[in-house]
């Protein structure tokens, strides 16, 4: 936990110190939210679909995404600027260089959900159903970030290149977000590909936001166990690939 705490303070101060952080963990998602509101608005609204509370927890899905990309680019200097290699050679937990860009981007993607739930005020979005499913909110959206992020770490130290971590990580987000029910109902896509949009471990997250902070969802506690269930299986999987990564990392 100490090598943990004091790798996660480095990666706060470097994070603060460079501006495309605070634009990824701020600006980007306040503009994603704008544009997408201001652009399908009218056009959900005449479907029956109240929007604001449609789209805010697509966006903070999203900014949970930006977390995670920044954490794979976190990981791929560290491998290929020589300290992981340095910190390989002290005598430190293998865990805590993975544990301490988890926390460090963890704290990035509550700055981010918290700056999206106060801008989603202004366009009408409510948490309907009261302070208890507020705090499961912040837990499903924070369990997502963790998830997300552990994956894209152990892209970062298994490939420990940034222009190919990029390229590959945006290979990986873009299908998951656009071939989902983020931005539109999953009745939009072709027939064919709806089971698929359906039941993707984003969408089953994004039902799940939306059935906590709005009221008129069936099967709530349904929804939210397969969302938990997906984060449980997703974070499992990738903590446990995530030190061993580090440990390749030439």
């Amino acid at each position: 936990m100490s090598d943990t705490a004091q790798l996660a303070g480095r990666h706060l101060r470097l994070m603060s110190r460079r501006p495309s952080s605070i634009i990824g963990a701020i600006v980007l998602p306040l503009v994603f939210a704008f544009l997408f509101f201001t652009v399908l608005n009218g056009v959900m609204e005449r479907a029956g679909v109240d929007y604001a509370q449609y789209v805010i927890p697509a966006v903070v899905l999203q900014a949970m995404f930006f977390s995670a990309i920044s954490a794979s680019v976190w990981a791929a200097e560290d491998a290929s600027g020589g300290m992981s290699a340095r910190l390989r050679s002290m005598p430190i937990s293998r865990t805590a260089p993975v544990l301490s860009l988890l926390v460090g981007e963890l704290v990035r993607a509550l700055l981010s959900l918290v700056v999206l739930v106060i801008a989603g005020y202004g366009f009408g979005f409510r948490f309907e159903r009261g302070a208890g499913y507020v705090l499961l909110f912040v837990a499903l959206a924070i369990g997502c970030a963790a998830a997300a992020c552990a994956g894209y770490i152990v892209l970062g130290f298994a490939i420990a290149k940034v222009e190919q971590v990029q390229a590959i990580g945006g290979l990986l987000y873009y299908p998951l977000l656009l071939v989902s029910n983020l931005f539109v109902p999953a009745e939009a896509f072709p027939g064919w590909l709806q089971p698929l949009v359906e039941n993707q471990p984003v969408s089953r997250i994004a039902d799940a936001l939306r059935a906590v902070s709005t009221l008129g969802h069936e099967d709530l506690g349904r929804t939210i166990l397969i969302a938990v269930l997906w984060i449980a299986g997703l974070l499992t999987a990738f903590t446990f690939l995530a030190p061993r990564a580090f440990g390749r990392v030439r």
